[in-house]
């Protein structure tokens, strides 16, 4: 049971709402908890949705990232959301469960790894690798390797939200 109530979507203001409204799952506990944050909710939204609508990376590897670092931050919340979108995606379920540890080539080609690595090394060590760098370099554009900082950090955030206040597990979207 989540730690604080939800926010009442349907209090806020209209630009937020419309902001909202182009998540995939607009209505998702997580949301309803960063609603709590006011006048900041609009502009934090409009934030991961710049990100994703610009996106410099394939979306896979932004989803695979994505996966690692709730699996890094212990996030449930995060990894489920987004490892529904794996599948419905067609990605294979060995590659899913690989992300749950630590990847390797056997699943994962070496820019895939690359980015994989590259969004675990900031999770857990701040800073990337010379070598991790320098792998993810030969693979991505600086604009490439900049989204997906903004995105494992992005993601770092939602994670600490969800875990911190203990936002509920939503039941499993049909596939």
């Amino acid at each position: 049971m989540a730690r604080m109530a939800y926010a009442d979507l349907d209090a806020l203001d209209e630009e937020t709402k419309a902001i909202l409204a182009t998540r995939r799952s607009p209505g998702g506990n997580i949301f309803k908890m960063i609603a709590n944050a006011g006048k900041v909710t609009g502009p934090y939204l409009t934030y991961g949705t710049e990100l994703r609508k610009h996106l410099a990376i394939d979306i896979l590897i932004y989803e695979f990232a994505i996966v690692r670092v709730a699996n890094l931050s212990r996030s449930a919340y995060v990894a489920r959301q987004h490892e529904q979108f794996l599948r419905k995606n067609g990605v294979d379920e060995d590659k899913i469960l690989a992300l749950r540890m630590r990847p390797g080539l056997k699943y994962f080609s070496e820019a895939e790894l690359a980015a994989i690595r590259f969004a675990e090394e900031v999770v857990l060590d701040v800073k990337v690798s010379d070598e991790t760098f320098a792998l993810a370099q030969k693979h991505y554009t600086e604009e490439q390797l900049m989204h997906l900082m903004l995105s494992t950090c992005h993601y770092m955030l939602a994670c600490r939200i969800a875990e911190t206040f203990e936002v509920d597990l939503q039941p499993a979207q049909p596939e």
